[in-house]
């Protein structure tokens, strides 16, 4: 993650865009969006290697314009499978982050007969291996952060070099 407070020269973007007029912004989050939303959706696309990976981090992924602008993903809170119980913003991490095959849930059900009994079933048995670094938003976001800081500042300084000239 790029912290604005560590580097001087994004506080004067930040501060630069909080001085625009509300005209000269609009445009600047207009062409934040549309040069940096197709890079960040298809890195993301990319890095999601599975089915599972890319059913729940690829929907909602965008970049969200603002001062500064932020790089969202897997925001969707729609459902996805069969039983729509899997809601890419609130299950991320699973396809993200992976879980422990070993991990174990007991609970009493009935039985056939009319009995119950103790079930013990591995609840995270089909997950992916846990790996801190992230498996598909994290390297995408290491790989962009870079070129849309640049990008970002280059747009900032254009727009408004271009509404002091009056072409926007």
């Amino acid at each position: 993650m790029i912290d604005v407070r560590d580097h001087k020269e994004l506080q004067a973007v930040v501060l630069a865009m909080k001085r625009l007029e509300p005209t000269v912004k609009k445009s600047i989050n207009a062409a934040t969006r549309d040069t940096l939303n197709p890079v960040w959706k298809s890195l993301v696309a990319v890095n999601a290697t599975s089915e599972f990976d890319s059913k729940l981090l690829v929907p909602g992924t965008r970049i969200a314009a603002g001062n500064p602008p932020r790089a969202v993903a897997a925001s969707s809170v729609r459902g996805i499978g069969e039983s729509k119980r899997l809601k890419p913003a609130t299950d991320f991490w699973m396809a993200e982050f992976g879980g422990r095959s070993n991990k174990t849930s007991t609970y009493t059900r009935k039985s056939k007969n009319g009995g119950t009994h103790k079930v013990t079933r591995r609840t995270r048995a089909g997950l992916p291996q846990p790996i801190r670094k992230g498996r598909a938003v994290y390297p995408a976001f290491a790989e962009i952060a870079p070129r849309a800081v640049s990008l970002w500042t280059q747009i900032v300084i254009l727009e408004t070099h271009n509404a002091f000239e009056g072409k926007g």
